[in-house]
């Protein structure tokens, strides 16, 4: 428990440092501790949150037909077989590669495809499922086609392919006819130049020329010159820089995997969405919660420095009162520890004066201050100190059912009458140093009682025979017992349920033991059920619920063995 103590020290010091002047004010830092602290709290939820959405989303996307895509891809002009491409040749196809992409998915193309492939669609259906893409940084295109099925999605997208090459004037198309009498045309020339160079040669080589000679020499000269201006012409035709020819790089097949739905992308969206979902969640009810969690949301609404953080147990709710004093049945425990630890936090908050009553109360009911009080009354009597735990909840008595002890007799026969003798209404414990003092026979006018002095009277008694007198008081906002006796007493220990007390009750508590001139030494943060709200981890067991009622709600089960009898749960 060096931890716990740590934990309530600095808690003290941080109090004394950081509490509000005005008890209502709110002052909230950003504490990243305190961000990561609500973060563990709320892990599981946010975890959930995670696993459901992706679930969900994995479930249905497995439910969604599966659709396949093919893609056919084109290229417009022949940049690609042309050896010194022309950059104004290169422009224009990229042009026309953005018009090819419109003109594919047109009706006409449309119907042509559906009569080739006898397709059961109309136009408007076929083209729901195809689209053409027209890259903006080449002069490629690709078509794509869906269908349930990969073969007829392959067979959609190849059919557009052609029909789109038939379409159009280039000379894969409908100048396929002229592109070869140009071809033919260029080898007749080219043999014609081949020819005329021959017989030109062969006059040349001659020495002795005649006059018909050398004119048929020049005749030669100026018809290859003909032949080869005619031989560029006709190789403009055929050099393969026409911008306007379409020609299929890469066919489409038959996918292997569907295209959609894209099951993990749609779980990783779920998750991430599920994530964001909780997130809000934490968020708003972290900003409209009024609860206190935590002990800065103790500290920021008592103004009061925490002297202890006790834990919640788990357990039976139906189980005697008696397991809830964790300090008489485990001695040894993570819970006892925190008892412990409050003890000495107590001690060091009235180092100046010397404690001899000590108040012990809450804001409201089932704030756990009745088995606080007799935990913490345990605690000093295992430090030797003779202790007289006092009831002073004449409305509803609870002290009585923690320790299995009769109520016939108690603190309002002192009230009645002077001359009753305090060791005949004081009752023996089965834990050494520790008497208790329970109401007795309920008045019907407790305020007025522990107003009176009588009431001091019998306080100065019970402090002669003592050396600490702890009294478990009722709620301040249910009566006005408790702030009547703060202003009796040494000092006040003020209870507050983590989860269950909010702010606004808080502040209404303090301000009525401020009001009463109360001395509060500090407040003790109870019932709290998450470890990681405080920075510090610890498992008590299943040692009896602890705290579900701090007054009690009932009789000892029959059967149930006292602390001497060493019961364990």
């Amino acid at each position: 428990m060096v931890d716990d103590a740590w934990t309530t020290r600095r808690l003290i010091v941080g109090g004394a440092r950081h509490s509000p002047a005005v008890p209502g004010q709110r002052v909230r830092p950003v504490d990243l501790r305190r961000q990561l602290a609500i973060v563990r709290a709320w892990f599981p939820f946010l975890a959930a949150c995670v696993v459901i959405a992706g679930g969900a989303a994995f479930l249905f996307s497995n439910m969604l037909p599966k659709v396949y895509e093919a893609n056919a891809t084109l290229i417009v002009g022949q940049s690609l077989s042309t050896v010194s491409p022309d950059y104004n040749q290169l422009l224009v196809s990229q042009r026309l590669s953005t018009t090819y992409a419109s003109v594919a998915t047109k009706r006409p193309n449309l119907e042509a495809v559906i009569t080739k492939l006898g397709l059961d669609e109309t136009a408007d259906q076929v083209a729901r499922s195809v689209h053409a893409d027209a890259s903006l940084e080449s002069t490629l295109l690709t078509i794509s086609a869906q269908d349930a099925d990969p073969a007829r999605a392959a067979a959609i997208a190849n059919a557009l392919a052609e029909q789109l090459i038939a379409a159009s004037p280039a000379v894969a198309g409908q100048q396929a006819d002229i592109q070869k009498s140009v071809v033919a045309d260029f080898k007749a020339t080219q043999d014609q130049i081949e020819a005329t160079q021959t017989e030109g040669q062969t006059l040349s080589a001659l020495r002795d020329r005649t006059a018909a000679q050398d004119a048929q020499l020049q005749v030669l000269e100026a018809r290859l010159v003909t032949l080869r201006s005619t031989s560029a012409t006709l190789l403009s035709f055929t050099s393969g820089n026409a911008s306007n020819l379409l020609t299929v790089v890469e066919p489409a097949v038959p996918p292997t995997s569907p295209a959609s739905p894209r099951v993990l992308l749609n779980v990783l969206l779920a998750a991430m969405l599920g994530l964001f979902a909780g997130v809000v969640v934490i968020v708003v009810k972290e900003r409209l919660d009024d609860t206190v969690k935590t002990p800065e949301d103790a500290l920021e609404s008592a103004g009061l420095p925490i002297l202890g953080v006790i834990m919640r147990m788990s357990g039976d709710r139906g189980r005697s009162e008696i397991y809830r004093l964790a300090a008489v049945l485990y001695p040894r425990s993570a819970a006892t520890e925190s008892y412990r630890t409050l003890r000495a936090n107590i001690e060091f908050a009235s180092v100046d004066e010397p404690m001899t009553t000590l108040l012990v109360t809450s804001s409201v009911r089932r704030e756990g201050k009745t088995v606080t009080a007799a935990n913490l009354a345990v605690v000093f009597a295992q430090a030797g100190r003779r202790v007289l735990l006092v009831d002073a909840d004449l409305r509803k008595p609870g002290v009585h059912l923690l320790f299995d002890l009769p109520n016939s007799h108690g603190l309002t026969d002192l009230l009645r009458s002077d001359k009753v003798d305090l060791h005949a209404v004081e009752q023996a414990s089965e834990q050494d140093n520790l008497r208790i003092l329970t109401t007795g026979p309920l008045p019907p006018n407790p305020a007025e009682l522990l107003g009176s002095q009588r009431m001091r009277a019998i306080l100065e008694r019970l402090k002669a025979a003592h050396d600490l007198v702890i009294f478990d008081s009722p709620p301040l906002q249910v009566v006005t017992d408790s702030a009547i006796l703060s202003s009796f007493v040494d000092g006040t220990l003020f209870v507050i349920g983590a989860g269950g007390g909010r702010r606004a009750t808080v502040r209404l508590g303090r301000e009525s033991l401020d009001r009463a001139g109360a001395h509060v030494l500090g407040a003790v943060l109870n019932l709290l059920r998450d470890p990681a709200r405080v920075g510090h981890s610890g498992h008590y067991g299943n040692y009896g619920e602890y705290g579900a009622s701090d007054e009690g709600g009932g009789q000892r089960p029959a059967g149930a063995r006292t602390p001497a009898e060493g019961s364990a749960p």
